[in-house]
């Protein structure tokens, strides 16, 4: 446990470091209370994730998949945040990486991933085209990257609670007044949770969804 916690603090500072420098233009800037907060929240969750993946799967490839993909995905959502930028340099490599262990470990099987991918990517670049402002090409790279990771039919799932939960946040604060009907906001990090929630608990959550459907039948 607390060799994966030590992991989990490692893995923080790298990503924190990452979304200091990686977004072109950047700089690194006094630590303000909002980077506090990206530092102290990255390493909690880094830190969580290690142990409870270490827990669940102790140290197999299962463990180095998820470990990988979650981290690439917080730290897209980080990014995103804060400069509105889904960056190629992450999703790039990270469609590679999801390739390679795809055909290595068969988790999920190519075959799935890359319909995942195809489908994650398709959905999203005709909302892109049909919805004017409110998609850009960086949402469809990154819908297109958790297809990859998550595979078919699991992509819908994680695609699904991304939206939900975009449209849930975005209707409370038009409600509270704090966003406008036409104002930017960043879609990237609900996707994000949803990709994070199907790697991690997908198949749970689908069983409880039957279940819930079954007991109101």
């Amino acid at each position: 446990m607390w060799l994966a916690a030590v992991l989990g603090l490692g893995m923080s500072l790298i990503l924190n470091l990452s979304a200091d420098r990686l977004p072109r233009g950047a700089q690194v800037r006094a630590f303000g209370s909002s980077r506090v907060l990206r530092w102290v929240v990255l390493a909690v969750i880094e830190t969580w994730l290690c142990v409870s993946l270490q827990a669940r799967h102790g140290w197999d490839a299962s463990f180095l998949r998820l470990l990988m993909f979650c981290s690439l995905l917080l730290l897209i959502a980080a990014i995103d945040l804060e400069h509105r930028l889904v960056l190629d340099v992450l999703v790039g490599p990270g469609l590679a990486l999801a390739v390679l262990l795809s055909a290595l470990w068969g988790e999920p099987r190519l075959v799935s991933a890359l319909e995942g991918a195809a489908l994650g990517g398709g959905i999203f670049l005709v909302l892109a085209l049909v919805g004017g402002r409110a998609l850009g090409m960086g949402d469809v790279k990154l819908a297109l990257l958790i297809g990859m990771m998550t595979g078919f039919p699991w992509v819908l799932e994680a695609l699904t609670l991304g939206i939900v939960l975009a449209g849930a946040v975005a209707g409370l604060l038009v409600i509270g007044r704090v966003r406008g009907l036409r104002d930017y906001i960043p879609y990237a990090p609900y996707l994000v949770v949803g990709g994070l929630a199907t790697l991690l608990h997908g198949q749970r959550m689908w069983a409880w969804y039957l279940r819930l459907a079954r007991g109101r039948g």
